[in-house]
């Protein structure tokens, strides 16, 4: 089966189910399933740098993660518990942990940022997918993130393909060109343009101008964490964080541009649609 097929085949199967989590009136499923997703790709981008013999600490980055998410997975925590205590305490373990191991000494700083780096990475750009489901009518909310999201990816892969010449970031990505970023603009835009005027609640909550400017903002940054993760996955040597999704990937490599957009949707409804 080929590259594209495997494509096709995991996202007619991963996508319904996606969405019927998302929109299920108890948000534990659609929390857990968040939360899986950070801890597996914190996990893969660990396991990138412990190739690169950066020797990482695996263990103690996902416990600190699961502490950072919990306020956000169980909301009767919220009260007493926050992400600044988690950072804290995340900190403390990490070097404690390090003083108390057989690591060497000289690997310590190395050890305790690059972990550090990929829990604060995944642990505040991740929390806005419960923010987003938080909010009135966060389902919703969050199909405009996919929908956006996976329009540009589709529209930028297939543009880029066929019609690719002038490259973006050739260092960092060979592959990416304008006119795949070009091709992905075109099917966001339409992709939030057939919501908008065929699904009441985007056209009862957001104006034309909204969705042309989510359109440009969401494919902006959406491409920026692409090409983040295409830097991290330079420095380490690696092509994919993973290949645990046939066709895909890792995890890291499925979310990349979701964890850059999910904040911007958020700060926008925040700030236009209070």
């Amino acid at each position: 089966m080929g590259s594209l097929m495997k494509r096709l085949v995991v996202a007619l199967v991963a996508i319904p189910l996606l969405l019927y989590i998302t929109f299920l009136d108890w948000t534990l499923p659609f929390k857990l399933v968040a939360a899986s997703g950070l801890f597996l790709a914190l996990f893969e981008l660990l396991n990138l740098a412990d190739a690169h013999r950066l020797k990482t600490m695996k263990v103690e980055g996902l416990v600190i993660l699961a502490l950072f998410l919990m306020p956000w997975i169980f909301q009767s925590m919220t009260s007493w518990w926050t992400e600044g205590d988690s950072i804290l305490l995340g900190f403390f373990i990490l070097t404690l942990s390090f003083l108390w191991s057989e690591r060497p000494l000289k690997d310590m700083v190395v050890s305790v940022s690059v972990t550090f780096f990929g829990v604060v990475y995944f642990g505040v750009l991740g929390h806005y997918f419960f923010l987003l489901r938080k909010l009135p009518d966060g389902a919703w909310q969050l199909l405009c993130l996919y929908i956006a999201t996976w329009a540009y990816d589709t529209g930028g892969y297939f543009a880029g393909n066929w019609w690719g010449k002038h490259k973006m970031a050739p260092l960092v990505s060979p592959k990416k060109s304008w006119e795949g970023c070009a091709g992905g603009f075109v099917l966001v835009s339409a992709g939030l343009l057939l919501l908008w005027k065929f699904v009441p609640f985007y056209s009862q909550t957001y104006s034309l101008i909204d969705v042309l400017v989510l359109s440009l903002l969401l494919s902006i940054f959406g491409q920026l964490g692409d090409l983040v993760e295409s830097v991290i996955k330079r420095s380490l040597s690696a092509k994919d964080s993973g290949s645990l999704i046939p066709g895909h990937g890792g995890v890291f490599d499925r979310i990349d541009s979701l964890l850059f957009n999910a904040p911007v949707l958020f700060y926008y409804l925040v700030l236009f649609h209070k």
